[in-house]
């Protein structure tokens, strides 16, 4: 099977003052970014999907009344380099993921994988600490994102599905955790990872030939280091309700489009930041999906 999703992002972002500025910061982040997969089934029950991230994410940062420059924002992107301490690029992470077929009861009832796999970073991330303070305190300026984290990391995935009858065609909780294996060669250890996300279909709707799709979506994302010192504000937690809709037609091919809707809780940062700040976010996510299922089978698989 084969798929591609794209989703695009705009983050409003503000948030209060840091070093030594008295003044609130405003911004917007967008995001561009497609994610090409191909699933192979090596057997009944294993199946390997190669996935590869290629996008930007770019900051437009408001100064106001066109004062208030400072060191850490600025209009700029991810697909350039940036000081010799940001490599840009428009390729982000490979991640390889080996599933496997507990169960499947058929066309109803109850199915479950379980995963693991592998994140290969790209060189398109930040290559020198953004903390880095001069003797008197003021800070050089720098870029806090890039397309890749940098590091490799282990993946763990389990998921559960329910086949019903309609209305309500299926249900289903997956789950994953990403690992850093160690900190890269610039002394980054990217956070731990946890995700779990729920997902309800319907049948088709004749109104608009598509079924309704419902999300909902929790990811935690641990403490970050540079040379084994912590990241202030690197821990977070992000709540995304949605929904979407999903056409299928007869060559086998699925479309999906989805509205997310993603929240920070308990004043997490959008960005790991030198000094404790209170954010204000309005984020918004449309994503399109598109699948295929190929009538192909490899020889030496068979």
């Amino acid at each position: 099977m084969g798929s591609l999703d794209g989703a695009y992002e705009i983050i409003d972002w503000s948030h209060s003052p840091v070093s030594n500025e008295n003044y609130w910061h405003y911004g917007s982040l967008y995001s561009y970014v497609l994610n090409p997969a191909l699933t192979i089934g090596l057997s009944d029950y294993f199946n390997l999907t190669i996935s590869q991230t290629i996008g930007t994410r770019i900051m437009n940062y408001e100064e106001v009344d066109g004062v208030n420059p400072t060191p850490h924002h600025r209009d700029e992107g991810t697909h350039t380099d940036f000081l010799n301490q940001a490599n840009g690029g428009i390729l982000g992470d490979t991640r390889l993921l080996f599933r496997y077929l507990i169960l499947n009861d058929g066309m109803r009832g109850n199915r479950l994988f379980i995963g693991t796999g592998l994140t290969i970073p790209s060189q398109s991330r930040l290559t020198k600490s953004p903390f880095i303070q001069n003797d008197d305190g003021s800070y050089d300026e720098h870029r806090h994102f890039a397309m890749s984290e940098g590091n490799y990391q282990w993946l763990g995935e389990l998921q559960f599905y329910r086949k019903l009858s309609p209305p309500i065609i299926f249900w289903g909780i997956s789950s994953s955790v990403s690992y850093p294996i160690q900190k890269n060669s610039d002394g980054f250890l990217a956070p731990i990872k946890y995700d779990i996300s729920f997902s309800l279909l319907t049948q088709k709707m004749r109104i608009i030939n598509a079924a309704l799709g419902i999300y909902l979506q929790y990811k935690y994302a641990g403490i970050s280091t540079w040379d084994g010192i912590e990241n202030k504000n690197s821990e977070g937690q992000i709540f995304t309700p949605g929904f979407g809709f999903i056409w299928t037609t007869k060559n086998k091919l699925g479309i999906a489009v989805n509205c997310l809707f993603p929240q920070l809780l308990n004043n997490s940062a959008l960005a790991t930041i030198e000094t404790n700040v209170d954010n204000n976010i309005n984020a918004y996510q449309l994503t399109l999906g598109i699948r295929k299922t190929f009538d192909y089978s490899i020889p030496f698989l068979e």
